[in-house]
């Protein structure tokens, strides 16, 4: 075997070994989306609008692990499909900021108006205020996220 073959074979299992933790994380905090290249655990779909994105970090065999999500539907939809899940945070983005903050403190501005990936016509914001403004021009209604999570129940 020679140099070429034994480097194209260690490059090979270092990438291996290196698969499986993409999706994990450091104590439950927030992932890393790979923008056009992640993909959304529940659709399929490849993450392209961090606006929208969410995670559901569980505890799995292999520790915590999150699941990238789209559109806050897609995220809903997979919980209720599997709720058995060990969650341990759930994280969204701030629509306005793009900052990841945890799901439940969020304000949610629903309306028909947002084109969303899978069209929960969701923006969700880290700060009310910012919620509230956000509402007035599109016609949203506010919600917290008790209500925005049981809707489709």
């Amino acid at each position: 075997m020679n140099t070429t073959h034994i480097t194209t074979a260690l490059l090979g299992i270092a990438f291996a070994l290196t698969v499986p933790s993409c999706n994990r994380t450091e104590q439950g905090g927030p992932p890393k989306i790979m923008l056009g290249d992640s993909t959304c655990r529940e659709c399929g779909m490849i993450i392209s609008d961090e606006r929208f994105a969410t995670a559901t970090v569980i505890q799995s065999e292999h520790g915590k692990e999150a699941l990238l999500f789209d559109d806050f539907n897609c995220q809903l939809n997979f919980e209720h499909q599997f709720p058995d899940l060990d969650i341990t945070n759930r994280w969204s983005h701030d629509y306005s900021s793009l900052v990841w903050f945890e799901t439940e403190s969020g304000s949610f501005v629903k309306s028909p108006e947002i084109r969303s990936p899978m069209a929960s016509g969701m923006a969700i914001f880290q700060d009310r205020s910012e919620a509230d403004a956000f509402s007035k021009p599109v016609s949203g209604e506010i919600l917290e996220f008790e209500t925005a999570w049981t809707q489709n129940e």
